[in-house]
């Protein structure tokens, strides 16, 4: 289901980086199998959970032990991945062809997993789909609607932080392992027209912190 392209030592040095904060890229995560599934699945689900904007993109959520390939993923990840807590939930995102993405925010997580699962051929603007990471988190007396819904805000607090975000380029089947409370959001959107063009992403969320 997850590729061996790492051994023991390389996971090991990936705990140490979650143990730092670190943000992590591995690439070639999933097999081919699951990768297509979870893309397939996904473009063609009949419903969605939520449904941000009839121009931007749809959500398909994922609990604890209510989705079978995720709940396998998740018990294979902490095999590997000793220092990763708690699975909370998952979802896959599609987006329109063209679209902002999401917008910037914080998560309730420790550590957040994202997997691009849209072909690279897909792309269309290379320069953009990927994610802008903010190494900081959420001052302790915000609140939930400050973090994760009050844009401007946020943009405010990054600014008089003077804080730049770190880019992680689109890559199909690139993981990105970093603290779900760090403030992120996506580099906007731009694939090829065709529904099977659409920039679908798939995530996971362990552990708990900003509650």
């Amino acid at each position: 289901m997850i590729k061996e392209v790492l051994g023991p030592q390389d996971w090991n040095f990936i705990n140490n980086l979650l143990k730092n904060s670190k943000i992590t890229v591995i690439d070639n995560f999933f097999t081919q199998e699951i990768l297509s599934i979870l893309k397939i699945r996904a473009l063609y689900a009949k419903h969605c959970d939520n449904h941000y904007g009839i121009d931007r993109y749809y959500s398909i959520n994922y609990s604890p032990n209510q989705d079978h390939i995720t709940t396998l993923i998740a018990k294979e990840l902490k095999k590997k991945v000793s220092k990763l807590p708690e699975f909370r939930r998952g979802w896959s995102f599609v987006y329109n062809n063209e679209s902002k993405g999401v917008e910037l925010h914080a998560d309730p997580s420790e550590f957040n997993i994202n997997i691009w699962v849209s072909g690279d051929e897909s792309v269309k603007n290379k320069s953009l789909n990927g994610l802008y990471i903010y190494k900081i988190t959420p001052p302790a007396d915000w609140e939930r609607k400050d973090w994760n819904g009050n844009v401007e805000k946020v943009k405010k607090y990054l600014d008089a932080k003077n804080i730049k975000p770190e880019k992680i380029d689109y890559k199909s089947n690139r993981a990105i392992i970093f603290n779900g409370a760090y403030f992120h959001k996506s580099n906007d959107v731009s694939m090829k027209e065709g529904v099977e063009n659409r920039r679908v992403s798939y995530t996971m969320l362990f552990g708990s912190q900003l509650i």
